[in-house]
C-alpha cells in the first residue's frame, strides 16, 4: 500500500475492512485484508492534510491544505455530498459520536462545526487559540469538544454554545500536536513538541499522575481499543507502548505484537484491536495518526503492571 508522495491522512473504517489514505488531491481506499487499491476518490483542488470516518462507516470527510472540506458518501464510491471551506488549512477533522455533526480545526486558531447532512455551519468560527489548533476532539456524549494549540494548551468547549469550559489545561511547555481520549470517556491523552506524553481528567482537566518522557518531540499519540495502553511516536523514530497508570490486575490482560522487519509505518488501532498500516518510505510528521512498529511472529508478551514504558522500537 504506497502513495506515490507524502500520506498526511489515514482512517480505518469501523470495521476494519478498509483504510483511507490521502496526501496528494485523491483519496485512496484500500482492502485491509489484501493490501489492494479498492477506489480513488477525486474532488480536491490541492493536498489533503487529514481524514475523518463516521462512527457508522456511512461518511468520510477529507480536509485540505487549502481550507477545503469534503464529505461523501464511503458506500456510494465516494460520492460528494457536500464542500465546505474551514478558511485556512485544515489540521483535524473530527465526526460527533452520533454522526450529526463534523468538527474542524484550522492554522488559524479556530474551530468550526458545521451540520453533516446539509453540510452548513452550526456553529463557529469559535476563536480558539492563540494559534494554531492542531487537534479537535468531541467527548464521548458529544456535549463537549477537546482542542489542542501550538500555544501549548489544551482547552474543554461547550460543544452547543461554543463556550470554553474552565481555564484551559496547561502543563505542556510546547506545542501541543495530538489527543486521544480513553474508551470510558474519562481520561485525555496529549502528546507535545515539549517531548512528553501527558494524560488529564476529561472532566476536571486536572493532571493525571506524572507526565511520559520521549528523547525529542511527541507528534502522535492513541489509546488502545480496551483502553490499557497508550502509544506515542514522534521525532526520536520511536515507538513506544505504555501501560496507562491507573490500570490495575483486575483489568489486565495479554496483547499480541506482531513483529515485522525493521520498516516505517503508519498505523491506527481499530476497535477491535487489530492493528493496521500503511508503508512510509521514510518518517515524517504525522500529527493525527498512530506510530508504530510491528514485530514479525504473532509472539505473546505479559506486560507487567506498571506506569512506565512496556515496549519501544526504533527505525534506522
Amino acid at each position: 500500500m504506497e502513495h506515490e508522495g507524502s500520506v498526511y491522512g489515514l482512517a480505518v473504517t469501523r470495521d476494519g475492512r478498509r483504510i483511507l489514505s490521502g496526501g496528494d488531491e485523491r483519496i485512496r481506499v484500500w482492502d485491509v485484508e489484501s493490501h489492494e487499491l479498492i477506489e480513488e476518490w477525486e474532488g480536491h483542488k490541492g493536498g489533503i492534510r487529514c481524514i475523518a470516518v463516521s462512527p457508522d462507516d456511512r461518511l468520510a470527510a477529507s480536509g485540505g491544505f487549502d481550507g477545503e472540506i469534503v464529505i461523501r458518501d464511503i458506500e456510494e464510491g465516494g460520492q460528494i455530498r457536500h464542500w465546505t471551506n474551514a478558511g485556512d488549512w485544515v489540521q483535524s477533522l473530527c465526526f460527533s459520536p452520533n454522526g450529526e455533526k463534523l468538527a474542524c480545526s484550522n492554522q488559524s486558531g479556530s474551530i468550526h462545526v458545521c451540520d453533516v447532512e446539509s453540510g452548513e455551519l452550526v456553529l463557529g468560527p469559535i476563536e480558539a487559540h492563540e494559534n494554531i489548533v492542531n487537534c479537535v476532539l468531541w467527548s464521548l456524549d458529544g456535549s463537549r469538544l477537546f482542542s489542542a494549540s501550538d500555544d501549548h494548551t489544551i482547552q474543554c468547549w461547550n460543544s452547543d454554545t461554543g463556550e470554553a469550559i474552565g481555564d484551559s489545561w496547561k502543563g505542556h511547555t510546547d506545542w501541543v500536536y495530538s489527543l486521544s481520549l480513553s474508551p470510558d470517556g474519562t481520561k485525555l491523552v496529549s502528546a507535545s513538541y515539549d517531548k512528553t506524553v501527558r494524560f488529564w481528567d476529561a472532566h476536571s482537566g486536572d493532571p493525571v499522575d506524572q507526565p511520559l518522557q520521549h528523547d525529542d518531540a511527541v507528534y502522535a499519540v492513541t489509546f488502545s481499543p480496551s483502553g490499557e495502553f497508550v502509544a506515542s511516536g514522534g521525532e526520536d523514530n520511536k515507538v513506544s507502548i505504555w501501560r496507562v497508570p491507573w490500570w490495575d490486575d483486575s483489568q489486565k490482560q495479554v496483547i499480541t505484537v506482531f513483529v515485522y522487519p525493521p520498516m516505517l509505518f503508519l498505523t491506527v488501532f481499530i476497535p477491535a484491536g487489530t492493528q493496521i498500516l500503511v508503508r512510509r518510505p521514510l518518517f515524517s510528521i504525522f500529527r493525527k495518526a498512530l506510530l508504530t512498529h510491528l514485530l514479525h511472529s504473532a509472539q505473546l508478551f505479559h506486560f507487567p503492571k506498571t506506569s512506565t514504558k512496556v515496549n519501544s522500537t526504533t527505525w534506522m
